[in-house]
């Protein structure tokens, strides 16, 4: 089936091809346009005849329809495609229609006056044919006929009455036939008779006179001699209006006389014809509606027929007029889209718009080949631009170029992961105002732009974080100067981050290797002193016992500080297993709110447990330094003055959640929150603390025990108050250990946590 229908399409497209070459489309039209021409010129014919045939014009009407309806849908057609280019927009498409709106309007006007001058004249004929006046004559004509019957009628009833007056005087005179016979000869010739008949009621003829041998008696019909029986004078015209007739009774009884006259044959030629007029004219005044219907119909379809020849026969000329300007404007609109290619159909024609189409097609031709050309310079160019930016994209420096008014002009993706914005929308924009960092390092490369400028500074990004990083600036020369200058940077924060936390180790084990044995002593000798010598001091005990004390209170202080030593250099390896996070949560928080009953606790923790892989001993023991963290910051709020509202009740809540990709812990405390003026990651390093007896191991710790999780950190200020200290753990062991990063005030490490609630008034 898909088969035959590609078949036929086929052949529906040689056909179109094989129509278009023949021109049928173009004789089409004009044969149409005649045919048009030939069908109204014959249906008018027809209309002017004085009597025209009924038949023949709904035949013509017939015809004419169907050519109207072919002329209708071509018309139709050509109209809906003008609209649709119209409604598409296309740039030719309004001299298109401003043509055939012209030509139409040329050709339909005088279709269109003489549909309305032959309306107006067939009108005026029409009510002219059925004037008043006219009317008036035949109907007269009629009565005047009618009169002159009228008085033969008259004058044959009275020479009826006498004549049957005379036959009753004279009837017992008349003894025979033959006696009767010569009487009613002598009476017809004094009244100029031409036919005179005595009979009976039975039809017996009794006397005659006046009968030739081409007239013969008619039989009387029965009705007649009824009413001559009631004593009237009967008369009768003759069916062809040539003579009249009187029936009379005669004083014998069932005996009737019966006579006629010939009327002079040109009055009666005279009065058929006139009666023959007159229906006529009565038959076309009934008709009258019909037939002015008919005739209004014939007019309409003539003059629909020449519109619409006239309308096609303008679009015709319209299109053949706008064709080769609308194929020029679509080439043009082709070309402004970067269409190099087209070309429009060149003719033979020496006329100005096919000089027009053979200079557009050379100027085509000329700036493809241009373009060509600058389309392979082009190509090579990207190509050079591609393996920069893919030697640029593969490094993991950072690398920014700017021009020589310093403006960014290339950064690359390393750049923008180590300054956290996209910078391809800082493009053009001076790189002081995006780096001012940077920018000072610009100035000194512009004073030596034969040396490279390398220096290991402190980088503010935009999303205010701090970079520890080198950076090296390098100018482009070329023989015209300085054409732009090149910065490369590298971020060594982790790098010196890990230096630093090694060197710290190192130090730590010392620390516990050196001070802890000497504690224990010094610890004992206080306490044995204490106990040996307070009773034989006499004098100021008091100063005595309090200074042993104070020796050995900071003595366990001492101790406490080596085992946190201890405990971050030689942090152990976690033993994994799998462990319930709702349930290690629970504990910790248990633990703190029993020793720091002054502090409300909260928590939202899921009703089912959470599943994951991890030590929680060391997950218990991260909970349990940020929980006191927590506690610390919140006792660390400073004091209102007198007067002032008091503080509000300290309050931490614990948040857990289940992620996509893990297991999430939130620490919200109204505390006074992280120090503005230091970057939070600082304060996961060793020995970094804002607190005047801390030691800085507290969230050093966490962090070890998170990276050794694959776990990650978030430090950050809440807004309204106090700080949110979080942590992720992923459900999957096997994944890859997380740097701490920077977002906002905070540091993220993970997609943010929706808390519960705020906390107000902190």
């Amino acid at each position: 089936m898909r088969h035959r229908r590609h078949a036929l399409r086929r052949r529906v497209q040689r056909l179109a091809v094989w129509a278009r070459r023949l021109r049928l489309a173009r004789g089409l039209a004009v044969v149409l346009f005649l045919a048009a021409l030939v069908s109204g010129a014959v249906t008018f014919y027809v209309l002017s005849n004085p009597t025209p045939n009924s038949r023949a014009i709904w035949v013509l009407l017939n015809v004419d329809l169907v050519i109207i309806l072919v002329l209708g849908v071509l018309v139709l057609r050509s109209g809906v495609r003008l609209w649709t280019e119209r409604r598409t927009g296309r740039a030719s498409s309004r001299l298109h229609v401003r043509l055939t709106v012209l030509f139409s309007a040329v050709a339909i006007t005088p279709a269109i006056l003489l549909a309305v001058f032959s309306a107006l004249a067939f009108q005026l004929g029409f009510e002219s044919w059925f004037d008043d006046k006219v009317s008036t004559a035949i109907e007269e004509s009629q009565e005047v006929a009618e009169a002159y019957l009228k008085a033969h009628l008259n004058a044959i009833a009275g020479d009826a009455a006498l004549m049957a007056n005379d036959l009753n005087r004279e009837w017992r005179r008349l003894p025979n036939q033959q006696v009767l016979n010569q009487f009613l000869s002598t009476l017809s010739l004094v009244r100029n008779l031409s036919e005179v008949v005595i009979f009976t009621a039975d039809g017996t003829v009794i006397g005659r006179a006046g009968y030739t041998i081409s007239l013969r008696f008619e039989q009387v019909p029965s009705f007649l001699i009824e009413q001559a029986n009631k004593g009237e004078v009967v008369v009768m015209p003759g069916q062809a209006n040539d003579r009249v007739r009187a029936l009379v009774e005669l004083a014998v009884p069932s005996t009737y006389l019966y006579i006629g006259r010939f009327v002079d044959p040109a009055v009666s030629d005279h009065i058929e014809k006139a009666n023959a007029a007159v229906g006529e004219y009565l038959v076309f005044k009934a008709q009258s509606a019909h037939l002015q219907i008919l005739y209004f119909l014939s007019y309409i379809v003539v003059s629909l027929l020449l519109l619409l020849a006239a309308i096609w026969m303008g679009m015709s000329i319209a299109n053949r007029l706008a064709r080769p300007i609308m194929q020029l404007v679509d080439a043009a609109e082709k070309v402004s889209e970067g269409n190099l290619a087209v070309r429009v159909p060149e003719t033979l024609s020496s006329d100005e718009v096919a000089l027009l189409g053979r200079a557009f097609n050379r100027m085509t031709t000329r700036l493809e080949s241009q373009h060509r050309r600058l389309t392979a310079a082009n190509e090579e160019l990207d190509e050079r631009r591609r393996f920069t930016e893919t030697v640029l994209a593969g490094v993991s420096a950072g690398v920014i170029g700017v021009d020589p008014e310093g403006r960014i002009k290339l950064p690359n993706p390393s750049a923008t992961a180590l300054v956290g914005e996209t910078l391809e929308n800082w493009i053009g924009q001076p790189i002081g105002a995006v780096l001012p960092d940077l920018g000072a390092l610009l100035t000194d490369a512009r004073q030596r732009p034969d040396r490279p400028v390398e220096r290991e500074i402190v980088l503010v990004t935009p999303a205010r974080r701090s970079l520890t990083v080198l950076v090296r600036v390098a100018a482009e020369c070329s023989e015209d100067g300085v054409t732009g200058f090149v910065f490369t940077f590298d971020d060594i924060t982790e790098l010196q981050a890990a230096q630093r936390k090694a060197a710290w180790a190192d130090v730590a084990r010392r620390i516990a290797h050196e001070i802890k044995n000497p504690l224990t002593p010094i610890q004992l000798s206080a306490e044995r002193l204490k106990r040996k010598y307070l009773r034989q001091i006499t004098e100021d005990p008091e100063t005595f016992a309090r200074c042993t004390d104070i020796i050995v209170r900071h003595v366990s202080d001492i101790g406490q500080m080596v085992d946190e030593f201890s405990a971050f250099a030689r942090m152990p390896a976690p033993e994994i297993r799998e462990a319930d996070l709702a349930e290690i949560v629970s504990q910790a928080v248990f633990l703190q709110s029993s020793a720091y009953g002054r502090i409300a606790y909260e928590t939202s923790l899921p009703a089912a447990p959470v599943r994951v892989a991890c030590d929680s001993r060391q997950i218990s023991q991260a909970l349990t330094n940020l929980l006191k963290n927590a506690v610390e910051a919140i006792e660390g709020r400073e004091r209102p003055p007198e007067g002032a509202p008091p503080l509000p009740e300290g309050r931490i809540r614990v948040t857990l959640s289940v992620t996509e990709t893990g297991a999430a812990v939130a620490l919200h405390d109204n505390g006074r929150g992280l120090p503005p003026d230091m970057e939070p990651m600082r304060l996961t390093e060793p020995y970094v603390t804002t607190r005047s007896k801390g030691t800085g191991l507290g969230l050093a710790i966490v962090k070890k025990i998170l990276e050794d999780h694959g776990g990650t950190l978030i430090l950050e200020n809440a807004p309204e108050g106090g700080a949110v200290i979080s942590f992720t753990l992923p459900l999957d062991p096997s994944a890859p250990s997380l740097a701490v990063r920077q977002d906002g005030a905070g540091t993220l490490l993970s997609e943010p946590l929706t808390l519960a609630k705020p906390f107000h008034g902190a």
